[in-house]
């Protein structure tokens, strides 16, 4: 039996669909202009009205913005597609006649391979390194040698020069 509190478009996967953030993005940043044009034009409906409207321009660009930033993440790979889903960019996991062109984020533990850039895998991201002041207490203590540091735009460290 179906839940009937579940919405028609939640899916198992939670599939992202680009094209439906991004126009999402576009009708909150066109309700901030329009809101910030009757303001300016003062021909806000009432006064009421008038006092909220440069909180709430502020308002929507600040979430349009957390958005943009939440989204630059997951395309990075820096954060699971998962966390940018939500039932305004919901997406059927698979291609359905029409969305052929809209790009998918599919969450990391997708158990079908993507080719999307938000399920990429950064490599040597798992090292860290001790802290500067950890580094120092060791070299000052006696410990090893730090090595010398390294021009980043050295491919490999030089060797001494021969006698």
């Amino acid at each position: 039996m179906k839940d009937e509190d579940t919405p028609a478009h939640h899916y198992e996967e939670k599939v992202v669909s680009l094209n439906l953030e991004l126009a999402n993005l576009e009708h909150a940043l066109r309700g901030a202009q329009l809101l910030a044009e009757l303001f300016a034009n003062n021909d806000m409906p009432t006064a009421d009205a008038d006092r909220q409207a440069p909180h709430s321009v502020v308002a929507i660009l600040a979430l349009a913005d957390a958005r943009l930033q939440q989204l630059r993440r997951v395309i990075r790979g820096e954060a699971d597609a998962r966390h940018l889903w939500a039932p305004h960019n919901a997406i059927t996991p698979e291609p359905i006649p029409g969305d052929a062109e809209d790009v998918r984020l599919e969450p990391r533990t997708s158990p079908r391979p993507s080719a999307t850039p938000g399920t990429r895998k950064r490599a040597g991201r798992t090292a860290r390194r001790k802290p500067q002041a950890k580094r120092t207490a060791k070299t000052a203590a006696g410990g090893p040698e730090e090595p010398a540091k390294r021009d980043e735009g050295a491919s490999a460290p030089s060797a001494p020069a021969s006698p």
